[in-house]
């Protein structure tokens, strides 16, 4: 080997699962790639990492010479740890000249440095471990999702970072993101894996003429399969007929032999028709999502030359803006700029100085899906909170519109759900009952492309009234109608 991933035969399964993850699965990656894995919530991409790190047990063989090492790993809190001593920890004998070359790539103030790790902000904490994880040159990136902490200018410089480093593999569901810099995508799909050469858009677009195909292949598998069935049950019938139309001795012995030569018909007929349905192709169903969708009877935002004050002095550039029913209004900008706070605002749940002129007017029935820390709530604690039967199959409806599996619900703990599959909770939650208007912070966070796709066509289908902060900028360009961005006052 010269430094490439060639695995052979790999097998994985975790106790608690019917089904393994991956099944007898080759691939052969080269190490200067810029590979983009993606797949549903729950397929098993930071699993396929675990195995590269050899921390999960598997059969078959990975042949490899590379020095694997995983993104995120943040320093212990109490090791209070300046930005530099982060940095000089894993690469004790860099140079102060590569570390503020790096710095400058990745759009960070030298001064930095000299911060504590811990008081930094979640984007320049990512920042900073991905200028870590790219000082040791010998190294090979595993890059966990690496936009949850970015805002949209953070993930365009961080791809553009990327995109000038050479061999890693990378998990993230931004589809904007990840055509910034891959030109390799591993798909992990429902039966396969699929390698392709070029990027999210090269894939989807080979993935949607290879299901075109196998729909077509499929409809004929189905009808052949029909006809096969149909075959089965005459030939069945016409023996018992001939079992029962006769009394006398010779007449039975011939019904016998006809019988029997009806089963061998119906068994041979019935193997086919398993061979058949083992033929059926893969694809991914995606379900039509389901919301239920009112419109507010009048105008909900009302800014004018607004903004929020903070120690006497706005939090941000005094906005203007008006949203009424039907309108999906996103508000961007920079993280700390405030666009968190001005959704907490509109809420209600700061009482907080202004300047301007400001009108609120907040229907009685909101959906709110907010951005913060949610490690009290799972699957299980929102069960509890349904109190009618009706609720509860509204709800796990809503899940496996998702794609969570029905087996899974009878799984309290969610203890192996993935980070997507527990933000899927929160989701089919915010989507319980019929909705005005729709306030949601970050609902892209660790959702598949297939769940942001299924809820983009859901969006333009029902036409909800929603206000919005996402950084996903493919999301937030397919359904936004209004947006404004919020920058520092000066």
């Amino acid at each position: 080997m010269t430094g490439n991933i060639l695995i052979k035969n790999l097998t994985f399964k975790y106790l608690s699962m019917l089904q393994p993850i991956f099944n007898n699965v080759n691939i052969n990656i080269n190490e200067n790639w810029k590979l983009g894995l993606v797949g549903r919530n729950g397929r098993g991409k930071t699993t396929f990492l675990k195995i590269l790190l050899n921390k999960l047990e598997y059969e078959g063989t990975i042949d490899s010479t590379l020095d694997y090492k995983y993104f995120p790993v943040y320093p212990n809190s109490d090791e209070d740890l300046t930005a530099l001593e982060v940095l000089q920890k894993q690469n004790p004998y860099i140079d102060s000249w590569q570390i503020e070359r790096e710095l400058t790539y990745i759009d960070l103030p030298h001064d930095i440095l000299d911060k504590k790790f811990n008081v930094l902000s979640g984007g320049e904490q990512t920042k900073l471990l991905l200028i870590e994880l790219f000082l040791n040159e010998n190294a090979f990136p595993l890059i966990d999702e690496p936009t949850n902490n970015l805002d949209l200018h953070g993930r365009k410089i961080v791809g553009r970072y990327l995109n000038n480093k050479r061999g890693f593999i990378v998990i993230s569901h931004d589809e904007a993101f990840l055509n910034q810099f891959v030109d390799h995508v591993l798909a992990i799909n429902k039966e396969s894996i699929d390698l392709i050469s070029g990027n999210i858009d090269t894939w989807k677009y080979e993935k949607e003429n290879a299901d075109m195909f196998s729909e077509e292949n499929n409809a004929k598998l189905k009808a052949e399969i029909k006809r096969l069935n149909d075959v089965s049950s005459r030939v069945k019938s016409w023996g018992n007929k001939r079992e029962n139309s006769t009394k006398d001795a010779a007449g039975r012995r011939l019904a016998a032999k006809q019988m029997k030569r009806a089963k061998a018909i119906k068994k041979r007929t019935e193997e086919m028709i398993e061979k058949k349905e083992s033929l059926i192709h893969n694809i991914e169903n995606v379900s039509e999502l389901k919301m239920i969708v009112e419109q507010p009877r009048r105008q909900v935002l009302f800014f004018r030359d607004f903004s929020i004050l903070r120690d006497g002095m706005p939090l941000f550039a005094p906005i203007t803006i008006d949203v009424y029913p039907s309108d999906r209004f996103f508000i961007e900008g920079k993280n700390g700029v405030g666009k968190s706070t001005l959704l907490n605002f509109i809420l209600g749940r700061e009482q907080l100085e202004t300047i301007g002129e400001y009108r609120i007017n907040l229907p009685e029935h909101l959906s709110i899906l907010s951005q913060k820390k949610q490690e009290d709530l799972d699957y299980s604690s929102f069960i509890k909170r349904l109190t009618t039967k009706e609720e509860k199959e509204e709800f796990w409806h809503l899940l496996y519109q998702l794609g969570i599996q029905r087996s899974s619900f009878s799984d309290k703990s969610s203890e192996n759900w993935s980070y997507g599959e527990q933000k899927k909770v929160f989701l089919a939650n915010a989507l319980l009952g019929k909705n005005e208007l729709f306030i949601w912070d970050e609902v892209t966070n660790y959702l598949d492309i297939m769940i942001i796709n299924q809820l983009i066509d859901a969006i333009k289908k029902y036409q909800p009234t929603m206000i919005g902060v996402d950084h996903n900028e493919y999301y937030v360009n397919a359904i936004a109608n209004k947006k404004i961005e919020l920058t520092p006052f000066f």
